[in-house]
């Protein structure tokens, strides 16, 4: 009798879930291990989700940018803790660089950075804020559709069970029924 190979099981995708950039929003419902928030380099003071942590964390961003420690240039990472300040153990600021030039591979560039950068501290739970969502640079449904790809991609698959987008609650509705709708994980 010959033995069969195993069939290849494809990890599950994550559970995605949407919530508001607001506090009192994710005191109520944020949930996890990792929050990440982007920085441009050329935007102060900080903006949306990271202007918020910003907040919550009494300046420490804010501080760090003025001593020169952060500057928000691409690639650039900074893991701290959130004291217990936050529903999430840690945070992650990454660095998106100047506004200009910025485009879908650039949002998919840093999503993929911060996907490297989550799995490397061993988190199943993450909470983001999609790159450039602070100042508009690409629509909402469409920042979500291109961090879908990424988490169904082998860079992803099977890293994550729960993530969490963050966005303004004027779009929360819309990127609700749009992940009710979208296409399943292949």
């Amino acid at each position: 009798m010959e033995a069969r190979p195993a069939a290849a099981r494809v990890p599950p995708a994550p559970v995605v879930g949407v919530t508001a950039a607001d506090l009192a929003r994710w005191d109520g419902e944020g949930r996890g291990e990792l929050l990440a928030v982007h920085i441009w380099e050329d935007v102060r003071p900080l903006r949306g989700a990271a202007g918020l942590l910003d907040w919550r964390l009494c300046g420490k961003l804010s501080g760090l940018i003025q001593s020169g420690r952060l500057t928000g240039v691409e690639g650039e990472q900074l893991l701290l803790p959130t004291a217990g300040r936050l529903p999430w153990r840690v945070a992650m600021v990454m660095g998106l660089g100047p506004r200009v030039g910025f485009s879908g591979a650039r949002f998919r560039a840093a999503v993929l950075r911060l996907v490297a950068a989550a799995r490397g501290v061993g988190v199943r739970e993450l909470a983001l804020a999609p790159p450039g969502r602070d100042i508009e640079a690409l629509p909402a449904r469409r920042a979500l559709d291109l961090i879908l790809a990424e988490l169904r991609g082998k860079e992803a698959r099977g890293a994550f069970d729960r993530v969490t987008v963050i966005d303004a609650a004027e779009v929360q509705k819309e990127l609700v029924d749009w992940l009710r709708t979208a296409p399943a994980a292949p």
